[in-house]
């Protein structure tokens, strides 16, 4: 897995052999941060994504903490149309470890999501763990293969 940026709050990682851009936030980002931060990652995806490969997005959430007012407006009326629409991801896998409450919170954001951007095909969900999120890549592509 090779480093393509560190900031003292986000590491983003891309891995070449499962065709994977993974990022973790280290800590609790401001707001500015934390939008400058994902789109960096998004202007990484655009040009690690190939034509007619499947580049899967990973994000590691276990130290972001709960997100402000604002960021969560930017997100709902910014960010997911770039994801999903302008940068065409397929694949989207979010690390939020055990905590029950984060869970929640991205399990409604991954319905929603799913019934906002059906037309798109996207896959989305959670995990506990990398292990587990690459296992869900894995299964994805096989259920796209078929």
């Amino acid at each position: 897995m090779k480093t393509i940026f560190k900031e003292d709050y986000l590491e983003c990682f891309y891995d070449e052999a499962n065709s994977v851009l993974f990022h973790v936030w280290i800590r609790k980002p401001s707001s500015e941060e934390f939008k400058d931060g994902l789109t960096r990652v998004y202007d990484t995806y655009l040009s690690h994504k190939k034509t007619g490969t499947l580049l899967h997005w990973l994000g590691d959430t276990r130290n972001m903490g709960v997100l402000s007012i604002d960021v969560q407006q930017w997100l709902d009326e910014v960010w997911n149309e770039m994801l999903f629409v302008k940068a065409g991801v397929k694949t989207h896998a979010v690390i939020v470890g055990k905590d029950v409450f984060a869970k929640y919170a991205m399990d409604k954001f991954k319905n929603a999501m799913m019934e906002k951007f059906a037309a798109q095909k996207i896959h989305l969900d959670t995990f506990e763990d990398r292990e587990a999120a690459y296992a869900w890549f894995r299964s994805v592509e096989k259920d796209r293969a078929a």
